[in-house]
């Protein structure tokens, strides 16, 4: 079919279609495409977390790399997670960006250690952790080391 003998719907369609894919984001405008990811990947990062505080290890994997999982299994990273911390809250305190793909990510956990040692059983702490989150195949993905 030639374009002249497109109709004005058919024309409109495509003129609409091209105006929303030059209009669509991608990694490769790294100003516009860290702007519009932060808060994407910062609910990522804080579900992934949900996960880890609600003692969903299981949930927790499924947010690693595809690659990352192919070669550790859920078993191996389950044991991770021992019984000594007890994580209670995560909350994202900064996105950063080391590429328009590769994220760092300030994260502040609350967490419970049992020490044997102290008066009370227990201390519970807050930590800034940095994780690592890659962008491919149409997501944010965690990587652990």
């Amino acid at each position: 079919m030639s374009l002249t003998k497109l109709s004005w719907p058919k024309w409109g369609a495509l003129l609409l279609a091209s105006g929303l894919t030059a209009c669509a984001v991608s990694p490769e405008d790294s100003d516009r495409w860290r702007t519009s990811q932060a808060e994407v990947l910062k609910e990522r990062v804080e579900a992934r977390w949900k996960h880890v505080v609600n003692g969903d290890i299981d949930k927790a994997y499924e947010f690693l790399t595809p690659e990352y999982r192919a070669v550790v299994p859920l078993q191996q990273y389950r044991g991770k997670y021992g019984r000594a911390l007890e994580w209670r809250v995560a909350r994202v305190a900064h996105v950063g960006y080391d590429s328009p793909t590769v994220a760092s990510v300030s994260v502040e956990v609350t967490y419970r250690a049992d020490l044997p040692g102290v008066r009370s059983g227990s201390i519970e702490t807050v930590k800034t952790l940095t994780e690592k989150w890659l962008y491919m195949d149409g997501g944010w993905w965690y990587t652990a080391k």
